[in-house]
């Protein structure tokens, strides 16, 4: 899947446009996080161009930790080449300190989700991005997954906290062009127990219910971002 000649020819336009939607937010850091040895040679989910890493940016209000790798120009056996999965996945904490260092960010809750919901997508592949097209909104279970201080509302019977995949906000670009295809960047929000139970169970169904909590969160305001204080709209 990896290949330095198309890493070479379409890696800086991929990166470029990419780092222009965060950039757009806010103030990008130099340094990523990356894990010393990649995990797909230790039985994780292979990314894409086998490049794991995460980005940071930084603002007054915010800090936002991105994926960085799942859109990376890759070749296919059967099929022509791509920027990777065509996505890339974000989320916003509004109430962690803005100078927190790069391991403080990657030891946080905010960290822990990211880094999770990044490692379903490159597990579930283009599984993952259809599913999204033909939802528009996906919750995700993300059980005995460390969060960091997060309070006991927002962590269900299993050990796990619920996320809601997909919210958008003119805050962030939906999608950016790619060299090799559109790159989707899709927001991952931290649901309430409440939250997510009633996703799971609303008797009119899922897929209404993902959507009721969408537009109460819309109507909350700030949307795509995540804190451990919000109140629940459920």
């Amino acid at each position: 899947m990896s290949d330095t000649g198309l890493d070479n020819e379409f890696g800086p336009a991929t990166w470029a446009g990419i780092e222009a939607a965060w950039t757009s937010w806010g103030r990008l850091d130099q340094d990523v996080i990356a894990p010393l040895i990649n995990p797909a040679f230790m039985g994780g989910p292979a990314w894409p161009g086998l490049r794991q890493a995460h980005s940071i940016t930084r603002r007054t209000d915010g800090i936002l930790l991105a994926s960085s790798g799942l859109a990376d120009p890759t070749t296919w056996d059967d099929d022509e080449p791509t920027n990777g999965f065509e996505v890339e996945v974000y989320a916003i904490a509004s109430d962690l300190p803005v100078d927190s260092d790069t391991m403080t960010v990657a030891g946080s809750w905010l960290g822990s989700v990211v880094m999770a919901v990044s490692d379903q997508v490159a597990h579930l592949g283009f599984r993952f991005t259809d599913t999204l097209t033909r939802s528009r909104l996906l919750t995700m279970a993300l059980p005995h997954v460390e969060l960091p201080d997060v309070p006991d509302h927002y962590i269900d019977s299993d050990d796990g906290a619920v996320v809601m995949i997909g919210l958008t906000d003119a805050e962030i670009p939906n999608v950016v062009t790619g060299p090799l295809s559109p790159i989707r960047l899709v927001n991952i929000k931290l649901l309430t127990r409440a939250e997510g139970r009633f996703c799971a169970s609303h008797w009119r169904g899922s897929n209404y219910a993902r959507r009721e909590v969408a537009r109460r969160l819309a109507k909350q305001g700030r949307p795509l971002y995540s804190g451990l204080n919000r109140p629940s709209v459920v």
